[in-house]
């Protein structure tokens, strides 16, 4: 049920104040996302960090995220960006991050959501930070993205402890 708000919720805000009439110059960015969450999925799949424990197959869960909720959140997140004034681009960051944050500590809570491996929610709120920085990142400049994401991602296994 949890699942099913929360789908809609970002639909119906979206619907309002997403830019759907640009969704070209952000595709690239959603597929972007959704290609790091599918590899997040696949490489740590016997040892995840983190997993939806909802009503919901795990594999439903997953796709819905990368059908509906990332490009909903694109579409939000990336054109009310703010083009100048790094403290007013930090603290949008900051807004974006702790929405996140405030979601998955609800979904904790309701144990729809797990941490698992040492992962805890202080490093979910630094993920979230850095993923929205990323997010922007990519859509200026895929190629930094695509490094600093592929340093993150060998950074987060090996600390972690996550093998292939």
């Amino acid at each position: 049920m949890e699942d099913a708000l929360l789908t809609f919720s970002f639909v119906l805000v979206t619907w309002f104040w997403g830019d759907w009439k640009q969704w070209r110059q952000y595709y690239s960015t959603i597929i972007f996302w959704d290609l790091g969450n599918m590899i997040y999925c696949y490489l740590t799949f016997k040892k995840p960090l983190w997993k939806f424990t909802t009503i919901i197959p795990e594999s439903i869960s997953n796709i819905l995220m990368i059908v509906v909720i990332f490009p909903c959140v694109i579409f939000l997140f990336l054109p009310y960006f703010p083009r100048k004034e790094f403290l007013k681009q930090f603290t949008y960051v900051c807004f974006w991050t702790f929405i996140f944050s405030l979601i998955e500590w609800w979904a904790l809570r309701m144990h729809r959501f797990a941490h698992f491996n040492g992962w805890t929610l202080k490093y979910s709120v630094i993920f979230n930070f850095g993923m929205f920085i990323l997010l922007k990142i990519h859509y200026e400049d895929p190629r930094w993205a695509w490094l600093i994401s592929a340093a993150a991602g060998i950074f987060i296994m090996v600390y972690f402890e996550v093998s292939l």
